[in-house]
């Protein structure tokens, strides 16, 4: 979860392979997202069936319609029945009045992923990531099981809505992972997502700072010196040095921008923390996507290892 522009499917699919890699059979789940897992992964077109995008990592598509389908399907049973039932005109537009169902629709049929059983009784995924929408749509979806449970009568919706919750608020099943730039805006929606979540009884237990700048001057380091000295010098208007030191100027205020927001998200945070770089590509493919998963693996493996000792 987070702002939009931060990376949020990109996070997601690094984190899907990151997972794949360990051996976990794992779903990328994805509603109305704009990036092409396609692209950024290497493997087929994502669309609303499950397809494999690579050993042990599948992912699959949705939109409301979609997930209505489905919803419609695993409760009336019989294409013949749903289609009598919910696709006639006045069902259809009375479906539709029905405030929030298009986001129950998405995140019901993220939790019947979870739900799904291989022949042999086996889950038929270990973890299933859902690459959730912009902020305020998100948490809009997240509150729309417990809407369900203190307006509707006892039925099928509501008994879903009992598990969707159940689920959510489980912190050994459900993890939420938060998404951020360090930048002023994406963190100050940051910290705000993180209470509004708290308020719904969710507690987020990763944040992801996503396009860190390098740290190539540090204040007070010889490399930070040099660049200081040569731009007292007027280095940034010589024509020979300039186009080395006005790039040097650029990344060490972007890096000083980043360190005071890094500063703010630990602060009123205080969750465990993965730093990912910026990268500079054209597109993001498969190659930065292990560079990224690789990192993610490196990081969360080390708190997992730091809190197993401080346990014994």
């Amino acid at each position: 979860m987070g702002k939009g522009g931060v990376g949020r499917t990109t996070v997601s699919a690094a984190i899907g392979a990151a997972l794949a890699r360990r051996g976990r059979k794992t779903l990328l789940f994805q509603s109305n997202a704009r990036k092409q897992l396609a692209q950024i992964l290497g493997g087929p077109p994502v669309g609303e069936a499950v397809v494999p995008m690579r050993d042990h990592l599948w992912a699959v598509r949705t939109n409301p319609n979609a997930a209505l389908h489905e919803y419609g399907l695993m409760v009336l049973r019989y294409e013949t029945i749903y289609r009598m039932v919910l696709e006639n005109k006045v069902a259809k537009s009375l479906v539709r009045a029905i405030p929030g169902v298009d986001d129950y629709s998405i995140v019901g049929k993220c939790w019947w992923h979870t739900t799904e059983k291989e022949p042999d009784g086996r889950p038929r995924w270990d973890t299933v990531v859902f690459d959730g929408p912009a902020t305020g749509h998100a948490v809009t979806m997240l509150r729309i099981p417990r809407a369900i449970l203190s307006a509707v009568p006892e039925g099928p919706l509501t008994r879903d809505a009992v598990k969707v919750r159940e689920l959510l608020e489980d912190p050994a099943r459900c993890a939420v992972v938060l998404v951020t730039l360090a930048e002023e805006m994406p963190t100050n929606e940051t910290v705000e997502l993180a209470a509004r979540l708290r308020e719904l009884d969710l507690h987020p237990s990763w944040l992801v700072v996503n396009q860190l700048y390098p740290d190539r001057f540090p204040r007070g380091s010889a490399t930070g010196r040099v660049l200081e000295a040569a731009l007292a010098g007027g280095a940034a208007d010589d024509p020979g040095l300039a186009p080395l030191v006005r790039p040097a100027r650029t990344l060490a205020i972007r890096r000083a921008l980043n360190e005071r927001y890094l500063g703010r998200l630990r602060a009123e945070l205080g969750l465990p923390e993965v730093d990912l770089p910026i990268l500079f590509a054209p597109v993001i493919g498969p190659a930065e996507i292990e560079t990224l998963s690789s990192l993610l693996e490196q990081a969360t493996t080390g708190a997992d290892e730091a809190h197993t000792r401080g346990a014994r």
